[in-house]
């Protein structure tokens, strides 16, 4: 009887112990998934002053290349195109903190240069019309 007793809770921790594991790898293989299914950045919307100077499809880059970006007063931005994200890699403005950003892949959090008046967003390409509203403000 003690064998029985003994042999039932090796198989409770066997099952139990099997049980953990296969939800671990169901759960690492999904995440897997999502990350390999996961969309890249579609476009970079450039704006100058409030308006849109330039798109730039951010999944069809193959080599990296570089726009610059001039403003009426001198100044000017370049930027660079990647693979799916793009960043600003010279500026004239004196903080250089559109530099600092680094590379953009996501509508996070738009690159904006202040002093030479210049907006780089992203969005990942799933809506098509970029006057839509996303929020209400009074």
């Amino acid at each position: 009887m003690e064998i029985k007793k003994h042999l039932s809770i090796n198989i409770r921790v066997f099952l139990a112990v099997l049980f953990i594991i296969v939800i671990f790898a169901v759960s690492v293989g999904y995440i897997l998934y999502q990350d390999s299914t996961k969309k890249s950045a579609g476009r970079a919307y450039i704006y100058q002053n409030d308006k849109l100077i330039k798109t730039v499809e951010l999944s069809d880059v193959s080599e990296p290349y570089r726009i610059t970006i001039e403003t009426g007063d001198g100044g000017s931005n370049v930027l660079e195109v990647r693979q799916g994200s793009i960043g600003v890699v010279e500026a004239s403005c004196p903080d250089h903190l559109c530099k600092n950003m680094g590379f953009i892949s996501n509508s996070l959090m738009p690159i904006t240069c202040l002093p030479n008046h210049l907006v780089i967003k992203v969005t990942d390409g799933a809506c098509e019309d970029e006057t839509e509203l996303d929020g209400v403000v009074y």
